[in-house]
């Protein structure tokens, strides 16, 4: 019975950390697609970089930061989504279809559901999951868990405690998510046989 409920843990922290990961590398991908369509100018480099020096004072920005290159634009998209299909096959190996996890990762990105994920959270998140994953599986000690369960502060510029509340309320929506994607994938199949 235990080793049922330690195989379910893996699992269940597995699916998570696969549509995590999917929709972070989903989320860059559609990011940089954006950029490639808008030219940017030196005076609007100039207006992002006093925009973030004000938001992360304790960060050095200079308008060279926010001029892209066209050609590494197109190539930071076809990374991203070929890590993207990396994740997709892992998701499809604890049942999540690729229907399922792209239906998923639109209605985050379009801020329909999630929105812990959307807000900066794939980021952290996908890193604490591989440490959980690693904890469950005897790969990392609690200690190193710990450790790796720290959030870094755009304002700040430190290390700060992670607001865990928030991360399960989002690891459960993202669960609810899914189930609801997929249920409702499942019954217009129904539908129309």
């Amino acid at each position: 019975m235990e080793n049922q409920r330690h195989l379910t843990r893996k699992i269940r922290i597995l699916r998570l950390l696969a549509v995590v990961r999917a929709y972070h590398h989903y989320s860059m991908m559609e990011m940089h697609r954006q950029v490639l369509q808008h030219d940017n100018t030196w005076e609007e480099a100039e207006q992002l970089s006093d925009f973030m020096s004000v938001i992360a004072p304790h960060m050095e920005h200079s308008p060279t930061d926010f001029l892209h290159d066209k050609d590494e634009t197109s190539d930071i998209v076809l990374t991203n989504y070929e890590d993207f299909k990396k994740w997709q096959k892992i998701a499809e190996g604890v049942d999540i279809s690729e229907k399922t996890l792209l239906a998923f990762c639109k209605n985050v990105d379009n801020l329909q559901s999630v929105f812990g994920l959307k807000a900066l959270g794939h980021i952290f998140y996908s890193e604490w999951l591989m440490a959980l994953f690693l904890y469950v599986n005897d790969s990392i000690s609690k200690t190193d868990l710990q450790k790796i369960f720290v959030e870094y502060s755009l304002f700040t510029g430190k290390l700060e405690p992670p607001n865990l509340t928030l991360f399960g309320k989002t690891m459960f929506e993202i669960e609810e998510k899914i189930l609801e994607i997929a249920n409702k994938q499942t019954n217009r199949s129904i539908e129309k046989n």
